[in-house]
């Protein structure tokens, strides 16, 4: 088991501390102190960090030799049934407070153990507050561990790793994921105070628009950085015409007055889970508040359909299921009347993200400077679309 990962700052390779469970397993391995592991086999960091690990001196409780035993323990305890082996439990995700694990349970059951740290501290009471929200929609969550920071949730569904090849199962696999996006949406309307107290992030209409000085000023420091000559970069007069645009759109949109809704800020594929005829939405560290046709324009990223024609038809077809689906809580004609926003709306949110950095103004990172650049473009395309620009006009 995996307690811990780190990289040193006075090293440049990863570090890890695992605990060995079952020791008869590994045959021919022989014990040793501490202080007989040689000076060039660990950094002072590193053996400073192994030394308070084993003293017990843990920043986090998951970290503490013996947690894989506890775990174990709660995990029969909460489930009143008994885990099959420790040799089979399962471990996706480690270190810094977070640890990610499934268990296999006697009774052929399966259940997943959650455990996050900073900066995703927050997705424990998301996840439990959308559990009684969108039961069958979200994991079900069965106990939570507060001094953990972590949640035992049941198996929910069937993962994949990427949609099928076939056009028509395409289309009927992304029509499920959009049926069932509708309808937990529709679950957490008039919940937005709720949702924002457990820690999503305030994507609201109105919020973007006050959000777009420092958000267009982000991208023209992205664009300053860029060195490649593949593309130009958007100038300042092409990203001041598409800030003017983004106001506008967002002034329309608030016009319209669609309720708010969930949103999934890292919509994937592995964050969907197929459960026959529904799906099952998981991973809710980046949960926002906002416009609900936000998460519809993430989960069409998913069409990958090479024929551009095809692609537009089944998109079409996707994005009238979604509208007759939201038509309870929301005029299918104003829904209609938004979508040419929803491209640029969707892109501004991908970038402003948790928008931690508007505080922290670690907004400099080369590192996500090539995603914002792309986003950015995908802004100025959506911006010239002939459906937003005759919105407008109107």
């Amino acid at each position: 088991m995996v307690l811990d990962v780190m990289i040193p700052k006075d090293s440049d390779r990863p570090c890890a501390i695992v605990e060995l469970l079952q020791r008869e397993i590994f045959e021919g391995l022989i014990g040793i102190k501490p202080g007989q592991i040689p000076k060039d086999e660990l950094s002072p960091t590193e053996r400073a960090w192994l030394l308070s690990v084993l003293g017990g001196e843990t920043v986090h409780a998951i970290t503490e030799i013996g947690w894989a035993d506890e775990a174990v323990r709660w995990v029969e305890t909460t489930t009143a049934s008994k885990v099959s082996s420790k040799a089979d439990v399962e471990q996706f995700n480690a270190g810094n407070g977070f640890s990610l694990l499934r268990f296999h349970i006697n009774d052929g059951s399966t259940c997943w153990l959650k455990a996050t740290g900073a900066p995703n501290t927050q997705e424990r009471a998301m996840s439990v507050l959308l559990s009684r929200l969108c039961r069958d929609y979200v994991p079900e969550v069965v106990a939570q561990k507060p001094e953990w920071n972590a949640w035992l949730m049941h198996s929910s569904g069937q993962s994949l790793s990427e949609l099928p090849r076939e056009a028509p199962e395409v289309e009927r696999m992304l029509q499920i994921a959009v049926e069932s996006l509708a309808v937990l949406q529709i679950r957490t309307v008039g919940e937005e105070l709720d949702l924002l107290n457990a820690g999503a992030v305030d994507h609201r209409t109105h919020v973007l628009r006050n959000d777009a000085e420092a958000l267009f000023a982000y991208i023209d420091e992205a664009m300053g950085c860029q060195t490649s000559t593949k593309v130009s970069p958007l100038g300042p007069k092409r990203l001041g015409e598409l800030k003017n645009i983004f106001e506008d759109a967002c002034d329309y949109l608030s016009e319209l007055d669609i309720p708010d809704t969930i949103l999934q800020g890292d919509l994937n594929i592995d964050n969907i889970l197929f459960a026959g005829t529904h799906c099952v939405f998981i991973d809710w560290s980046e949960a926002y508040v906002g416009n609900p046709l936000v998460t519809l324009e993430h989960l069409l990223l998913l069409n990958q359909i090479e024929d551009p024609s095809q692609k537009a038809s089944y998109n079409r077809h996707l994005r009238n299921t979604y509208l007759t689906a939201m038509s309870s809580i929301c005029d299918a004609r104003v829904l209609q009347d938004a979508l040419p926003f929803a491209p640029l709306i969707a892109a501004a949110s991908t970038i402003l993200g948790r928008k931690d950095w508007l505080q922290t103004r670690e907004l400099s990172d080369p590192r996500r400077f090539p995603l914002v650049r792309a986003i950015a473009r995908h802004m100025d395309r959506a911006a010239q679309a002939p459906s937003l620009l005759r919105a407008l006009l109107v």
